[in-house]
């Protein structure tokens, strides 16, 4: 494939499936203009226009349609258009356990399918859970086979943000596809397995207990907890502690004799990544979601700086908006490495 001659001025974006912004700040820093986030949840709207230089527009994907996007690409005809897109992973996801039911947020792919077949971007970048080629893989087959027959440049692979100066342990699956040149996936960033850790990250974050919130560092705020919970953090070691060093009395039913789910009720570890930061984050017994040395979950703040999210970037709503808007999101990290890499192929 080769880029035709047309001098172009850089790369605009349109996020689908936006949420808070993950992908469209680490875009943005990357050089790329994001002229809107579309997204069906109107409780993400706050976060996503506060914290980014573009609109934000509450609609189902469904409805989107073509003229949407040519109005939204008015007045930038001398750039490229990349359309991305990280439609909800949970149908896709191998901790969904009702993988024999229908489930219609399967079909929010093949919506994204219809965009790019009818508007024609010249890159494409979607992202979602590694799972999405196992559960009904003609839903993924289908995307792709679109992307082929329509004469883009497709590479996918599963990646591990950690790779990509996100502290975190957290496999995706991500495609890239061009139509001007033969596309590639980007190399990794870290070296050496020199990753950065929840050390690097948090550990200068300024102490607060469970049920507190800090004054002065916006969304530093740590769910209340039962005193059940206060008294198995005490016996947690820690710096990677585990529910196993508990007393026989402070087990959970539930947890009696299992040695699975090993990471239930455990502490960070300082010098590793974090595991994956899920949308339950600031939730102690729903994995290894206590902080290294105090006694108390996870606040949003170390959530969110966690997913790589900027010190400067605040969420609004609820816990469980929050907590949705914080574990949803594309790491911003990542977003900006694999901006960078679709940068690289304008100047082929």
């Amino acid at each position: 494939m080769m880029k035709n001659n047309k001098k172009y001025k850089g790369i605009v974006a349109i996020d689908l499936f936006a949420g808070a912004g993950g992908l469209s700040r680490g875009l943005h820093d990357a050089g790329i203009k994001v002229i809107a986030g579309i997204d069906i949840d109107h409780t993400a709207k706050e976060t996503y226009e506060y914290n980014n230089k573009s609109k934000f527009i509450t609609k189902d994907i469904s409805q989107v349609t073509s003229e949407d996007i040519f109005e939204l690409l008015k007045g930038y005809e001398d750039y490229y258009y990349l359309l991305a897109g990280c439609a909800p992973c949970q149908a896709f996801s191998t901790r969904n356990h009702k993988q024999k039911e229908v489930d219609e947020r399967r079909s929010l792919l093949l919506q994204f399918k219809r965009l790019v077949e009818e508007t024609n971007p010249d890159f494409v970048f979607m992202e979602n859970v590694p799972g999405i080629k196992k559960r009904e893989p003609h839903v993924y087959q289908e995307f792709e086979e679109a992307l082929h027959s329509n004469e883009y440049s497709v590479e996918a692979d599963v990646v591990n943000t950690k790779f990509f100066e996100v502290p975190q342990e957290r496999k995706r699956f991500v495609l890239f596809a061009s139509k001007h040149n033969d596309m590639t996936l980007p190399e990794h960033i870290i070296k050496d397995d020199k990753f950065l850790t929840v050390k690097d990250t948090i550990y200068k974050l300024p102490k607060i207990n469970a049920g507190d919130t800090h004054p002065k560092v916006t969304n530093h705020s740590a769910s209340n907890l039962e005193e059940i919970n206060i008294k198995r953090l005490k016996q947690t070691p820690h710096d990677g502690g585990s529910r196993f060093d508990w007393d026989e009395n402070l087990v959970p039913p539930c947890h009696k004799g299992v040695k699975g789910f090993g990471n239930s009720y455990g502490r960070l570890a300082w010098n590793k990544p974090a595991p994956t930061i899920t949308t339950k984050f600031y939730t102690y017994s729903s994995g290894r979601h206590g902080h290294p040395e105090q006694n108390r979950a996870m606040s949003f703040k170390e959530g969110a700086l966690l997913q790589s999210f900027p010190n400067d970037y605040i969420f609004f709503g609820s816990s469980a908006v929050k907590g949705r808007q914080i574990g949803n999101a594309v790491p911003p990290k990542m977003a900006y490495h694999f901006g960078k890499h679709f940068l690289k192929f304008t100047k082929l």
